[in-house]
């Protein structure tokens, strides 16, 4: 069957309420701050950014692969618009990375999803995520010299009116909420430790 292309759709008050309920149930995992923050804001030179990048490259990748099994046709939108691990790899290609190599990182386990109320919840943390990605860029640019920066200049092609207007749509309950809510619960806990390094 194929995915719909993405629609403008109208942003009601109520579909605002719903991206609030979801971001006050991860606001107090994102305190946590994640370590790939930390590290990019003290990082020095682009061997430490491109060990920064291929950790998160295992998150993202991971993370856009889940919400690509699950059918988006009654979202209007098509889950590969919100995939920006493409963008890493041309990042880690310009830090001396080849195809090979990315394709031989490890690849971060995630709960897995099924549903459609359950990828919403995971796509909230992709989507939410691009928000922060033009201070980082800043951070990296003041620190570095010439960085790769593609993947925090990607944007997405799927904005966050479209998004909260169909999350609106398809989770008009408190149980289908609390499932997108756990969803995205866990899914920004394990972004805000899965670039920590081992001990």
């Amino acid at each position: 069957m194929p995915v719909p292309a993405v629609t403008e759709l109208p942003v009601s008050t109520e579909s605002q309420h719903v991206m609030g309920q979801m971001w006050a149930a991860v606001a107090v995992v994102h305190a946590q701050e994640a370590e790939y923050l930390r590290e990019l804001r003290r990082v020095r030179d682009l061997e430490g950014y491109r060990v920064i990048l291929a950790r998160l490259y295992g998150f993202q990748r991971r993370a856009e692969e889940m919400i690509c099994t699950v059918d988006w046709t009654e979202a209007g939108i098509d889950p590969r618009l919100m995939c920006r691990a493409a963008s890493l790899r041309v990042d880690l290609a310009a830090l001396g990375m080849n195809e090979r190599a990315c394709e031989e990182l490890p690849v971060c386990e995630l709960a897995p999803i099924k549903t459609l109320p359950q990828a919403i919840g995971v796509a909230f943390v992709l989507l939410g995520s691009v928000a922060g990605a033009p201070t980082m860029a800043t951070w990296i640019s003041e620190a570095l010299p010439q960085p790769p920066l593609s993947f925090f200049r990607d944007g997405g092609k799927v904005t966050w009116r479209q998004f909260a207007a169909a999350a609106n749509r398809l989770l008009p309950d408190a149980a289908s909420r609390a499932v997108a809510t756990q969803a995205a619960v866990d899914t920004m806990s394990r972004l805000v430790t899965v670039s920590k390094p081992a001990a």
